[in-house]
């Protein structure tokens, strides 16, 4: 049995407004009345209580991703209204999702350390892969929110479940992005020589609902990991060296996610309501309230400069002659409104992506490494390179994007013609990255790539990346009636839980708890 604490919120004092600190006493199960566990069940346990973070669900689409990371990056078309840039309920949220999340790997932690010494060395791979799962989320927290508490949160089955010795300080962001990459550093060696017993090896395989025991595919998602967080933090003055030492020897280990067979994702195997791993609730997330509507500026460029991705990203409005259209977002809400109503707008496709049940949940892929290359080595001067990479980005986004209508379940707006090798390569003559004098002119054309291909597949990484590199200009209109913010903002403000019930440590951070502080590497 799994041990699940199925409220463990921040600091497990972090919890919902209307509950009193009185409620914490029947919030949690008594640690030692909770039925036994062991190692790979707890850790398949971690892995699943946050699978709606990743494969595509409605909870997460619907209720947090709607309101803030679609918007923020014009991902979809969305309607001019009142409070569009302010975040509200959807942090909250998240923010709980994350925190049951941290507090099983807590209790994983605490079932390994109960285990004698040659156990622990034999289940050394849990460790290893778990920890490597945590600090990829654990890198979108703080993304978001900047300063969070990570280590001292989530003990709450550590101190006998009493919550007010389970408060958790807020850990700096600066710092938590050094330990996460120290450690998965250490992980990447590791992972070279580590062998499994026969005993581990199968209960590996069958625990991991990720890379089904897979090692080598564990050390292409820690190297992958690194490679995204290294680039993430590359121009500030803390990490700019260590940045690009430690991409080049990443590329030369070979061990990274390079091609589409390599995706590193959440699967859909099968239908089976039981099993929880799947994408019910998609598509009403996607379709309802018009959350699939297509942005005006990713079908500019697909219609200007024939993207071959177009048909199996977007599919015509209804009343449109087959001619695709985006929402322009500086126009009123009531325009735009009419122009949805009457179907002039285009949409999502719905048999490739909103309707599609087999819609994989994304972790790390081969377009977006290859893009990440393309940036380091444009960095670094080395343009040819960057080039290769670049288009390689390009093909591998087509090829993801064609393939994952293979299983669509309506065929009803899925394209009967797949791109040609032709057409992919007329579409890269057009960008002409090679036409790119500059580093800052390939930065832009690397990072409108970046904004097709994440699209609304991979929300939070676009909303970072753009963040990160004010690219693509995106022009968004003002709202005037908002008192609170006008445009988009840099980061997302912390519960209000917080401050009620973990008001201590709140404090400390309180000054920088607006929607105008900057992550840390926004430094541009």
């Amino acid at each position: 049995m799994r041990k699940l604490f199925y409220i463990s919120l921040a600091s497990a004092a972090v919890f919902f407004g209307s509950c009193s600190q009185d409620d914490f006493a029947d919030a949690y199960k008594n640690p030692a009345n909770v039925e036994a566990t062991n190692v790979p069940k707890q850790f398949a346990g971690f892995m699943k209580i946050n699978y709606e973070d990743v494969i595509p669900a409605y909870w997460n689409y619907f209720t947090v991703i709607r309101t803030t990371s679609l918007t923020y990056t014009q991902a979809h078309g969305f309607t001019n209204l009142t409070g569009r840039y302010v975040p509200g309920a959807a942090v909250t949220n998240r923010w709980d999702r994350y925190y049951k999340f941290i507090t099983q790997y807590r209790e994983l932690e605490k079932v390994m350390a109960a285990l004698p010494a040659a156990e622990q060395t034999e289940n050394r791979i849990f460790t290893i892969a778990s920890t490597i799962y945590l600090y990829d989320h654990t890198a979108k927290m703080i993304d978001n929110f900047g300063d969070i508490p990570f280590s001292e949160a989530g003990k709450i089955g550590s101190v006998g479940g009493n919550y007010a010795n389970a408060l958790a300080k807020y850990d700096n962001q600066t710092e938590l992005y050094t330990m996460m990459l120290d450690q998965l550093k250490a992980f990447s060696t590791e992972l070279n020589s580590i062998t499994l017993s026969t005993k581990a090896e199968l209960e590996f395989k069958n625990q991991d609902l990720i890379n089904k025991g897979n090692l080598t595919s564990w050390k292409n998602y820690c190297n992958s990991l690194r490679l995204k967080l290294l680039n993430r933090v590359s121009a500030t003055s803390a990490f700019s060296a260590r940045a690009n030492t430690e991409i080049a020897e990443i590329i030369a280990t070979g061990n990274i996610v390079d091609e589409n067979s390599e995706n590193i994702a959440f699967r859909v195997y099968d239908q089976n309501p039981d099993t929880g791993l799947n994408t019910s609730g998609f598509k009403d997330a996607l379709e309802s309230w018009n959350n699939n509507v297509a942005p005006k500026p990713m079908i500019d460029h697909m219609n200007a400069n024939n993207d071959p991705r177009k048909p199996w990203l977007f599919e015509p409005g209804v009343e449109a002659a087959g001619a695709y259209k985006g929402l322009d977002p500086l126009l009123t809400s009531g325009v735009q409104d009419q122009l949805i109503v009457d179907g002039e707008i285009a949409t999502y496709n719905r048999s490739v992506i909103s309707r599609n049940k087999w819609l994989p949940g994304t972790l790390i892929n081969a377009a977006e490494v290859n893009l990440l290359l393309a940036e380091y080595y444009s960095r670094t001067g080395n343009a040819g390179t960057a080039k290769t990479h670049f288009e390689k980005a390009i093909r591998q986004s087509v090829e993801y994007y064609v393939r994952l209508g293979d299983k669509a379940d309506d065929l009803t707006w899925k394209p009967t013609v797949e791109p040609t090798v032709a057409e992919v390569d007329a579409y890269i003559a057009i960008i002409n990255f090679g036409g790119a004098a500059t580093p800052a002119a390939q930065l832009e054309l690397i990072a409108f790539q970046k904004y097709i291909h994440y699209n609304i597949m991979q929300a939070d990484e676009s909303w970072a990346e753009q963040r990160r590199l004010k690219l693509p200009v995106l022009t968004f209109q003002e709202d005037e009636t908002s008192s609170v913010r006008k445009t988009p903002p840099t980061r997302w403000t912390y519960p209000t839980s917080e401050s009620v019930y973990n008001t201590d440590n709140y404090n400390v951070v309180k000054a920088n708890d607006n929607l105008s502080t900057k992550i840390f590497w926004d430094v541009k």
